[in-house]
């Protein structure tokens, strides 16, 4: 699997398409925390909320960086479909939990270092969890179940505002309103986490069902 990991970091890597996404990613904390005088956790409930879009942009590209082709003879690499979209799950993974990091130490630097190690960690997991939530919405949104990039981009990006702003689905938006308030409970945080590891297999899982019966 690291081995797998490695050559779709390569391959994201290469194809480039990684840099809007994540350049856009660090010009928001740049101007964010430009002038860094607030509390940590309604700047994170901002970066956490733009971490589950780029995420699930970030998704989108690294399927759809392979033509058929080449996604048959990385299959057949592989093993089955099964290894390979877990493999992209865990390589978008590394690329938000590096935005992550990045964005902690950015907001500790800037704030010079005024931020305790409760909020920093509060921040590391919040950001993570919208993560998970933007991969798991985007893997079914992808060239691998939608085949026209432009009902991809309508169906994620309706996705994507449904789980941060409907109030009623206990997804990304309790745990951005949470630190957007300035307190984030322990319980929700531990809840936020599972819902979101829940929701990255299920979705993993019935893609790769979905591919495996139309291939």
């Amino acid at each position: 699997m690291i081995a797998l990991i490695g050559y779709r970091l390569a391959e994201l890597g290469h194809s480039q398409r990684y840099l809007p996404p994540v350049l856009l990613h660090i010009g928001l904390i740049a101007v964010l925390y430009s002038d860094n005088t607030g509390p940590a956790l309604p700047g994170f409930a901002v970066t956490a909320a733009a971490l589950l879009v780029v995420s699930g942009w970030l998704t989108i590209a690294l399927v759809d960086v392979e033509d058929v082709v080449q996604r048959t003879i990385t299959r057949a690499h592989a093993g089955s479909v099964h290894r390979v979209l877990v493999g992209t799950v865990l390589t978008v993974l590394c690329c938000a939990a590096g935005l992550s990091a990045l964005t902690v130490a950015w907001s500790q630097v800037s704030s010079g270092f005024a931020y305790s190690a409760a909020d920093l960690g509060t921040g590391l997991l919040g950001n993570l969890v919208c993560a998970a939530f933007g991969i798991a919405i985007a893997l079914p949104c992808s060239g691998l179940v939608v085949r026209r990039i432009g009902y991809t981009a309508i169906a994620a990006a309706a996705l994507f505002a449904v789980v941060l702003l409907v109030e009623q689905l206990p997804l990304a938006h309790p745990v951005v309103f949470a630190l957007s308030a300035g307190t984030v409970p322990p319980a929700l945080l531990v809840q936020s986490t599972l819902t979101a590891l829940v929701a990255l297999v299920a979705s993993t899982l019935g893609v790769s069902a979905w591919v495996v019966r139309r291939s």
